[in-house]
């Protein structure tokens, strides 16, 4: 048996703490992989950055794939449920990337 991969476009805000290492990019990409499920994310896009007094608030678009979800809704939910995650925006499902199309000759 084969795992689902399913590939959604994201809007969401992300708690990154000010202990994190790299750039802050680097920190809410971390708070996203960390999510149950996320095979992995592409395409990161900042849209607005907070600082506060514990930790910065980071509002971002972004490529997630997710395995074993068959849903965009099992999408949502599991972001919504994880660990520095402020809120989802919004969560659609797009076309996987194509492979690469090999060259002949």
């Amino acid at each position: 048996m084969t795992a689902l991969t399913l590939q959604v476009e994201v809007s969401l805000t992300v708690r990154v703490p000010l202990s994190a290492t790299g750039s802050l990019a680097d920190g809410a990409l971390v708070v996203v992989e960390r999510v149950d499920t996320v095979d992995h994310v592409a395409d990161v896009d900042i849209k607005q950055v907070s600082p506060s007094l514990n930790d910065t608030t980071v509002a971002l678009d972004a490529r997630v794939a997710f395995t074993d979800a068959e849903t965009v809704a099992c999408c949502e939910r599991a972001l919504e449920d994880g660990f520095g995650v402020k809120c989802v925006d919004r969560v659609e499902a797009v076309e996987p990337d194509a492979p690469p199309v090999m060259e002949v000759g």
